[in-house]
């Protein structure tokens, strides 16, 4: 019964392999290629097992396939692992894992595409797989091999931490006092400490931006809890997910290991169901659960007969996940082509030292156009990235530059992106950049509409020059006003203040004033430099305004 394992295994490398090659690079992907071109033990967002990956694949080709190879070849891999955890033996069963493996989402979308999702998939079923086998034979082998599983999932992404804790747990009272259970994590904490030691050097700054800044203007909708539900329990197989609840609620346990993969369906739900009364949480952060439901699934309905519905709707649903695969690879329908030709619309124009908004558009453009030098100004509603941490707006400082935005105004444009929007491009002589700048200001304030607020704040200069702020240079210090989202502006003030100057990793504190909205409620204000050639950029955290 093998062969047909590894016949299925085999066409689904094949259709992975057509996939990458004839499927145009995501936003996400390019952004991490970016980071395979320069290798660290840590990045702004994530951990580097992403791009570790994406390096090896693309030393071999040079384009899509290159960033995608190796995760469509330890995909296949990931698969093996499935098989070896499951052990299907009749052609029934066989029927069963391969319906089930082909309906399950996260197995489609990161068999290809190469995110930090992908190494995550692969490491949670090779972890599951070394975890069954250690409980099996508590060999030395199989210590190690748990070992190398538990450090890849915490170099693939935070989330691995979950997949460990939530398996982990109701095996403990039984394997406790084992030696070669702490072997296997002591060793992985070993091999996990470079991430660690650069954790430490860098400010543990991926840690604060999920657990803090990324969550800081979050609020509470009841869309979002509702929304998650259907997420959690349509996301596995949406074809299949009366089977998926079937199982769900109606299997029973009969070894440790069953019982710890119930735990990982169930856990991570809760945890992130928890998570939505402050956080939006993105749909793959649930893969962990999807990955332990459809083991149930096959666990519960391998030993029953009467599975022809199931197998029905399983087919239905491989047939509307290969229409959507087609579509993805397929020009005027794929809205992957979009970034393709948002990147091939610029090169129309002569551009250099090129500077976007957004570091998903930087990293589509620099993909396609490697030779060029990028960088990403940030303005209202952008957030920090990889590109702040290397720190490569500095670069084009006092240059010249190719601004791209739809915000801005220029005889050179485009229509492109996502959103089909007319961008353009302008050109900035003398370019500023200020963008690591911080504000420190108080955390809550209080004040009548239309009340003068002077507030002290201090103002830090991180980058390598000088900067000249207020008076008539083109910084202006201002206040910004929102309540939801940061680009939703309602009131937007210059601070007037004398000019000065801000020398390299110089600090000031000085006063400064403003006019307070001239409406009752509650506000967020956040203060930044109105950059003249540019907009705004906000510098400081989000102050808690009480206007009334």
């Amino acid at each position: 019964m093998k062969k047909q394992i590894y016949l299925f295994i085999g066409i689904s490398l094949l259709i992975n392999l057509l996939q990458a090659f004839f499927t145009p690079i995501s936003e996400d992907e390019a952004y991490y290629w970016l980071w395979s071109q320069n290798l660290d033990w840590g990045y702004f967002d994530h951990p580097p097992m992403v791009a570790w990956w994406v390096s090896l694949g693309y030393k071999l080709f040079q384009n899509e396939l290159g960033v995608r190879l190796i995760t469509v070849l330890l995909n296949s891999f990931s698969l093996f692992f499935w098989a070896q955890i499951l052990n299907p033996k009749s052609i029934n069963q066989i029927r069963l894992f391969a319906v089930i493996t082909a309906s399950t989402l996260v197995i489609q979308a990161f068999g290809f595409l190469s995110t930090p999702d992908a190494p995550l998939l692969f490491f949670t079923l090779f972890y599951l797989f070394s975890f069954k086998t250690f409980l099996e034979k508590n060999s030395l082998v199989s210590s190690l091999l748990l070992a190398l599983s538990l450090a890849g999932l915490v170099y693939s992404k935070y989330h691995g931490i979950l997949v460990i804790v939530f398996t982990l747990l109701p095996i403990l009272k039984i394997w406790w006092k084992n030696p070669k259970l702490y072997f296997a994590v002591g060793l992985s904490i070993l091999l996990y400490s470079p991430h660690i030691l650069w954790l430490f050097q860098h400010d543990f700054i991926p840690i604060k931006y999920h657990f803090l800044d990324r969550s800081s203007d979050s609020e509470f909708e009841w869309q979002k809890p509702l929304i998650y539900l259907g997420i959690y329990f349509f996301g596995t197989a949406p074809f299949l997910s009366y089977f998926v609840f079937q199982s769900l609620f109606k299997f029973k346990s009969k070894t440790p290991f069953q019982q710890s993969i119930w735990w990982l369906a169930v856990l991570p739900g809760i945890f992130f169901f928890i998570s939505t009364f402050k956080d939006n949480v993105q749909p793959q952060w649930l893969m962990i659960s999807f990955i332990a439901m459809a083991l149930l699934t096959y666990l519960y309905y391998a030993e029953k007969e009467k599975l022809k519905l199931l197998f029905i709707l399983g087919i239905t649903g491989v047939a509307v996940v290969i229409l959507a695969r087609i579509s993805l690879a397929t020009p005027g329908i794929s809205p992957l082509y979009k970034y393709k030709q948002f990147a091939e619309s610029i090169n129309q124009y002569d551009v250099n030292n090129v500077v976007f908004e957004k570091y998903q558009e930087a990293s589509v453009y620099n993909f396609y156009s490697p030779q060029k030098k990028v960088a990403v100004h940030r303005t209202i509603g952008n957030r920090k990235s990889q590109f702040s941490l290397w720190k490569l707006e500095e670069r084009f400082h006092g240059k010249s530059v190719d601004f791209i935005s739809p915000w801005t105004s220029s005889d050179r444009s485009f229509k492109g992106g996502h959103k089909n929007y007319e961008y353009h491009i302008k050109n900035i002589p003398n370019y500023i950049s200020y963008e690591l700048m911080e504000i420190d200001t108080p955390k809550e304030l209080k004040a009548k509409p239309n009340q003068d607020i002077e507030l002290e704040i201090t103002i830090r200069n991180p980058h390598s020059h000088p900067l000249k702020i207020g008076g008539d240079s083109e910084l202006k210090l201002n206040a910004t006003y929102y309540q939801h989202k940061q680009y939703e502006i309602l009131y937007s003030q210059e601070m007037k203040v004398e000019e000065f100057t801000l020398n390299p990793e110089e600090i000031k504190t000085m006063k400064v004033s403003f006019t307070n909205i001239d409406e009752s409620g509650d506000y967020k204000v956040c203060l930044g430099i109105n950059y003249t050639q540019i907009g705004t950029t906000y510098l400081s955290k989000p102050i808690l305004l009480e206007s009334k």
